[in-house]
């Protein structure tokens, strides 16, 4: 299985990843961070201060740059009426990106639309409707490791340990040449896109590329990397603080933040790629055995 399916298959999705951003309020102070982290990684708490996240990055070699097959088919959306209460939650959401410099006005003659999507609690949550867009781009292609690799990797680790990257879409830029295709339009004004976002194609393929651009040196020695996961593993404890300092390291240099909420230090077992991996056995994730048995 490639990247670029897995890009097709979230087309249909919503953009919850960004939207999760706007939504977090909640910041640990340094103390309470000490108390859920090892003194041994207390050197390392910048990498989990979570307003970091809401830092726009400057531009630099990875900008997301857009190709597409065919720029003359770009076409600008319509709007189309919408209630007060739909007008209130598009005009907070600009005024949070805008604050973060996540986005911008645009003088760009086309334009996506936008849209609202009905969530399992009866809320809406607000999206940009880029599917022209995407019929447009040419597709990335990144194969991702198999699991059999992994175990490989794995095998006679006695630590393990699993990172989770916060908001990886938005801790890269789009290129300038980029930013006016990201352009979706409002009744407040038209604006486009400074970070990479979520709902377009090719984003998973271009973040699997950069992660593991920044963990080369530790790849396949004592370090895997889907998207934003990260798993350490190694078979001396002493050896393994020292590599899970070198990959916070090097999350520190290019500005990336743990969820130290999703992470797990457990020596014994640990859920990556939704498998649950022990020491020496691999088994299911129950919780999805049960969704396909019911």
């Amino acid at each position: 299985m490639i990247i670029s399916e897995i890009n097709k298959a979230l087309q249909a999705s919503s953009v919850e990843d960004f939207a999760k951003l706007n939504e977090m309020t909640f910041v640990m102070s340094l103390d309470e961070l000490k108390k859920k982290l090892s003194v041994v990684y207390h050197d390392f708490l910048n990498v989990f201060d979570r307003e970091k996240t809401a830092q726009l990055f400057l531009h630099r070699s990875y900008n997301h740059k857009i190709e597409l097959e065919d720029e003359n088919q770009l076409s600008r959306s319509q709007l189309y009426f919408m209630s007060s209460y739909k007008l209130q939650k598009i005009k907070k959401y600009l005024e949070e990106n805008l604050k973060k410099k996540f986005i911008t006005l645009s003088k760009a003659l086309f334009a996506s639309s936008i849209l609202f999507v009905e969530k399992k609690d009866d809320s809406l949550r607000f999206c940009m409707n880029y599917r022209k867009l995407n019929a447009l781009i040419k597709r990335d292609h990144y194969s991702i490791f198999l699991i059999d690799e992994v175990l490989a990797r794995i095998q006679d680790s006695k630590y393990l340990i699993r990172l989770d990257i916060i908001i990886m879409f938005n801790k890269l830029c789009m290129s300038s040449e980029s930013e006016n295709l990201t352009t979706f339009v409002t009744f407040f004004n038209v604006y486009k896109y400074r970070v990479m976002f979520f709902k377009l194609i090719n984003e998973l393929a271009f973040f699997q590329h950069y992660i593991n651009d920044v963990l080369f040196d530790c790849l396949h020695k004592f370090c895997q990397t889907y998207l934003n996961d990260i798993l350490i593993y190694s078979k001396i404890l002493k050896k393994h603080r020292i590599h899970v300092k070198e990959v916070l390291d090097k999350l520190r240099e290019v500005n990336l933040q743990i969820n130290i909420d999703k992470c797990e230090f457990k020596i014994q077992k640990i859920s990556f790629l939704e498998l649950l991996i022990f020491i020496n056995d691999l088994r299911m994730n129950s919780r999805k055995v049960d969704v396909i048995r019911s």
